[in-house]
């Protein structure tokens, strides 16, 4: 089985041709023989946008190559409530189901993620990081019933539950936030700013559940910087967002969307 990852597309921020990029991505994924393509989130600015693009990428790719995604926080701002995006019946929509990948003995799992405060900077309470996010932070908007660690308390709750069921098999999670504090620079949590933002990228409680089981290999997206693979704690960590390419944040090293998308597309071989 051939699996490629993507993330972090930004269609309507880097003002790509979204038909277009569909029209190239499933070529690319039929002429590359893949099985499944995934990604990890930020599609659109809004989630009906996303739900649309994946339907009609499916549609291209028929029984060929098997689509999968979940929502980042910049495909929940707009067009999703808190109740539809958390029990959304939709199969190609990956959060909080799994499935078997045929021929083999993983699963697949899929889980957006939300964050708990647990990467803030130090000194800084709940309040301080609450209140910065409601001022300055484009999370502000999105939908939800409970405070941000109850939020993360709920996901890692039905994330346990799935990898229990998974039953000691191998593991592919795809998730959008990040999953251990090591992936952020450490000069960020020197500054109050930067702290407060630190606080809203991720858990790590997320990356201690998944140390706990034996065999897992985790992509996400959401910080833009590509890593090569690699294990933390027994977990092995994919990570290569596209990024945003605009005049004002320009992270790409060419000037087009499809070179930087499939440079940073990543393979996993079962």
């Amino acid at each position: 089985m051939r699996i490629a990852i993507s993330s972090d597309n930004h269609f309507d921020v880097n003002k790509v041709d979204s038909d277009a990029a569909m029209v190239a991505q499933a070529d690319y994924l039929r002429a590359h023989q893949y099985d499944y393509y995934l990604n990890a989130g930020d599609t659109f600015n809004d989630f009906r946008k996303t739900q649309a693009f994946y339907m009609g990428l499916q549609r291209l790719l028929g029984a060929d190559v098997q689509v999968r995604y979940v929502a980042g926080n910049h495909d929940m701002i707009r067009g999703v409530d808190y109740t539809t995006l958390q029990t959304m019946r939709d199969p190609l929509y990956l959060h909080r189901t799994s499935e078997a990948l045929p021929g083999t003995n993983w699963q697949l799992i899929g889980n957006n993620g939300w964050y708990d405060y647990s990467f803030a900077g130090p000194g800084l309470s709940a309040e301080e990081i609450l209140h910065w996010k409601k001022a300055y932070w484009v999370d502000s908007v999105i939908d939800q019933p409970q405070s941000d660690p109850k939020r993360m308390d709920a996901e890692l709750a039905i994330l346990k539950h799935q990898l229990d069921q998974a039953d000691g098999r191998p593991v592919l999670l795809l998730t959008h936030f990040v999953p251990d504090i090591q992936f952020l620079d450490p000069k960020m949590r020197e500054s109050e700013m930067g702290g407060k933002a630190a606080a809203l990228l991720g858990s790590q409680r997320l990356g201690n559940l998944l140390a706990q089981y034996p065999d897992v290999t985790a992509a996400f997206g959401h910080l833009h910087r590509r890593d090569l693979p690699q294990v933390m704690d027994g977990v092995q960590y994919l990570h290569s967002p596209v990024g945003y390419g605009t005049k004002r944040h320009h992270e790409w090293v060419s000037d087009d969307f499809m070179t930087e998308w499939v440079n940073s597309l990543q393979t996993v071989e079962i």
